[in-house]
């Protein structure tokens, strides 16, 4: 039975009775007798513990007396021993006081002095050292021993640093071993480049070591760096001279002519092929030097780094060389685009590889590698950013290739030419869409507002060229038709026209939503997680290199518009984002919808003068028309014909049946794609039409423009007539009054005018001023002068 349980601080009675209970051995006897037994030993243990402390009490008070006595001594040993201390003290203070106030000064300065003495001793051993280190210097050289000269180099640095003071001879000395180790490295220096090129490791090594021990393994560093380079510069020749016959100095790379397309693509093949091999060669020496340089340098990462940095410069000078001649001689701007896409996506597969690699070796969170890497990604995009500067001008010249090449608009057949330009809007802006997605591939977005500029140049012409083929279709009719008869046919290819105006200003807003989405998701989406503030100031847009170096992210959209574009360009794209981001309704191609809206506008009152034509041809010079002219035999100067038995004149009536005839006329026209006609109509304008009295019933707002414009010119025709008989103005009264009613009849809502006109025909000279009095000044006043009043 274990009972030192009950000295546990943390003692459970019930664990314990559970414990005892259950480690009986006995199974003949019955729990009770078990118990019983367990309750016997604890009282005979509870009496043994009792008479242990009545032992040790008894023990204790036994003792008290002698503890107090030993407790006294200990008092007065106590206070004997402060008395001694004091008396100790006392006399310290004696012996200070008595003593002279100086000596210890005096002591120090003794020991100064001897100090002094033991380094002047010092120094003059070393003087004596030196000496001898110096006595024979080229004799040491001559040996030629590398472990003898680099320790005598030691010594004589050691004992250098001894010497140290600000005298001249200290310069001296100084500049004496700096010769001497010149001297030797000069020695050494054609074993070093040797060694460096056959890639001897021990030998390596050992060049390490001395130059460590001389102090000078930045200059051994500076000979491996040299050597890398001229070996990537020797490759680069190489690779020339393999492609030498698209890259002679003297023919030029890239010819125009369309007779040499096939040469000019054969040759941008073989840049590619260059390019191609060039980086592979790199990426092949970034993992041979980086395993063979950190056996001999701590600080291999950025050696290698800087040695690919100038490697790429040199290469640079030539691919700036052949990517600049391609540009300003290639007139098929399209080979240019696809061939540099294929260029930048070799570099991208390049520094994706680096990158990659870059992050296994985790280089990328200490922030001096990872800023040597940003430049050395930046000097291999180099050569795109002069070519990006120039984007919108190469977009342009290529899209307008593409429309004079492919997009024909013209044809000497009216219905052909309808059909070109119908089907010439899905091409242009399919045209345009894929060169959107090109832009985000190829300049990761960072020449967006650029492609934008070229869009707004290039639909611009678009809309122009658009312009021109109407404009030659109108004067294709007036040439081969009669301009005063109706024309339905003519009218039936100008609605189509409408139609495609109203389809190219749909395509028009869905591009400016698709520009809106791109941007949005290319830029704003993957650089900003949660609410971000827009940047307003021209500091906010600057380029923040700290917070590039923190994000460690050098392939983010953010890198790559240091990479590709200068301080001003990233600024107008980042006021791009900013304006777009805003939420304003804000317009990248605000300047096209005048010319868009010129065009709907164009394009209606062309279909208008057709539909209008025959009222037109009615009205000319009604004014004079003989109708109005007074009867010689004199009979007309009296009613001589009663009011019932005049009808409406025959110019008139068919007005009048034209106007009636319209609906009928203009419904089959208007019964498909009424959305683009509705569209092209808002956007645009019809004649004698305000916006106000638009509708979504086309048939009703053509109805409203020429009835507009058939009461507005009758008007005035009928207000130039000189002075009228009195039958020719009951005659008038009549034709005024079937025309309002055939107004009423299409629909047509103020006419005013002609109201006003027969009220101040009908009255007489006595009523006449007091029935104008609320006319306009004008209708009185002809009024007046017709009735010669």
């Amino acid at each position: 039975m274990d009972f030192s349980k009950f000295s546990d601080d943390d003692f459970d009675l019930k664990d314990w009775i559970n414990t005892a209970l259950q480690s009986q051995i006995d199974t003949n006897q019955s729990k009770e007798q078990y118990v019983g037994t367990l309750v016997t030993k604890l009282q005979v243990l509870i009496q043994e513990i009792n008479n242990s402390i009545d032992e040790t009490s008894h023990q204790t008070i036994q003792n008290f007396p002698r503890v107090l006595r030993e407790i006294d001594v200990l008092k007065q040993e106590t206070f004997m021993l402060k008395e001694q201390m004091k008396s100790v003290r006392d006399d310290l203070l004696k012996v200070e006081k008595n003593t002279v106030s100086d000596s210890m000064k005096l002591l120090l300065e003794l020991d100064i002095v001897r100090t002094n003495l033991l380094n002047v001793q010092v120094a003059l051993q070393e003087a004596d050292n030196w000496s001898n280190l110096t006595s024979d210097l080229d004799s040491i050289l001559a040996s030629k021993d590398l472990k003898t000269i680099s320790n005598h180099i030691e010594s004589m640095q050691n004992s250098l640093e001894l010497l140290q003071d600000d005298s001249m001879d200290f310069t001296n000395r100084c500049a004496l071993l700096e010769d001497f180790k010149n001297k030797f490295e000069t020695m050494i220096s054609t074993d070093i480049v040797s060694c460096f090129n056959s890639k001897s490791l021990s030998l390596s090594k050992n060049y390490v070591q001395i130059f460590s021990q001389i102090n000078r393994l930045d200059n051994l560093k500076k000979y491996y760096y040299q050597c890398e380079v001229a070996r990537n510069s020797a490759k680069i020749v190489e690779l020339e001279a393999y492609h030498e016959n698209s890259f002679k100095e003297s023919q030029v790379l890239f010819n125009l002519e369309e007779e040499n397309t096939k040469d000019l693509i054969e040759k941008s093949h073989n840049l590619m092929t260059f390019i191609s091999s060039w980086l592979d060669y790199l990426i092949t020496t970034w993992h041979n030097e980086i395993q063979w340089c950190k056996q001999l340098f701590n600080d291999y990462h950025s050696i290698v780094i800087n040695i690919l940095k100038k490697s790429s410069e040199d290469f640079n000078k030539i691919y700036q060389t052949y990517l600049g001649n391609m540009l300003n001689s290639c007139k098929d701007h399209s080979i240019l685009l696809n061939y540099l896409a294929k260029y930048k996506e070799e570099t991208d597969r390049f520094v994706q590889t680096l990158h990659t690699s870059c992050e296994n070796m985790s280089l990328l969170s200490q922030s001096i590698l990872n800023d040597l890497l940003f430049k050395l990604f930046k000097q291999f995009y180099s050569p795109y950013k002069s070519i990006f500067k120039q984007y919108s001008s190469i977009i342009n010249k290529n899209l307008q290739k593409e429309l004079e090449k492919n997009i024909k608009l013209n044809s000497f057949e009216v219905i052909e030419c309808v059909q070109l330009l119908d089907g010439s809007v899905n091409k242009i802006f399919s045209l345009l869409e894929s060169e959107m997605q090109r832009c985000l591939k190829l300049t990761n977005g960072c020449c967006f507002y650029m492609m934008i500029d070229a869009f707004k140049m290039f639909l611009k012409f678009y809309v122009d060229e658009f312009k021109r083929v109407v404009s030659n279709l109108k004067e294709r009719r007036v040439e081969n038709t009669t301009k005063d008869d109706e024309d339905w046919d003519s009218f039936r290819h100008f609605v189509k026209i409408i139609q495609i105006v109203g389809q190219l200003i749909i395509r028009y807003e869905d591009l400016e939503e698709s520009l809106q989405r791109n941007l949005l998701n290319n830029f704003v989406h993957k650089t900003r997680h949660g609410s971000v503030t827009t940047p307003t100031t021209q500091q906010a847009f600057n380029f923040d290199h700290q917070a590039l170096l923190t994000n460690q992210n050098l392939q983010s959209i953010v890198s790559f518009k240091e990479y590709f574009l200068e301080d001003n360009d990233r600024l107008k794209l980042n006021g791009l984002i900013a304006a777009v981001e805003s939420g304003d309704d804000y317009s990248m191609m605000k300047d096209l919808l005048k010319p868009l809206f010129s065009l709907s506008e164009l394009v209606h009152k062309f279909s208008f003068e057709i539909v209008y034509a025959p009222i037109k041809k009615i009205l000319k010079n009604l004014s004079k028309s003989s109708i109005w002219q007074a009867n010689n035999t004199g009979l007309m100067n009296k009613e001589t014909i009663p009011l019932f038995a005049m009808a409406p004149q025959e110019y008139i009536t068919k007005i009048g049946q034209y106007l009636l005839t319209l609906p009928q006329n203009f419904e089959p026209f208007t019964m498909h794609d009424s959305n683009n006609l509705l569209i092209a109509l808002r956007k645009g304008k019809l004649p004698y039409l305000d916006e106000k009295d638009l509708s979504d019933d086309i048939t009703a707002c053509w109805l409203d423009s020429i009835a507009n414009a058939t009461y507005t010119n009758l008007s005035d025709e009928i207000l130039k007539i000189g002075k009228l008989e009195v039958n020719s103005q009951r005659q008038l009264i009549i034709d005024i009054e079937y025309i309002n009613s055939v107004f009423d009849d299409v629909g047509l809502k103020d006419y005013s005018n002609l109201s006003s006109i027969i009220e101040l025909l009908k009255v007489n000279e006595q009523e006449f001023d007091e029935m104008s009095g609320n006319k306009p000044v004008r209708i009185v006043s002809a009024i007046r002068k017709m009735r010669d009043f």
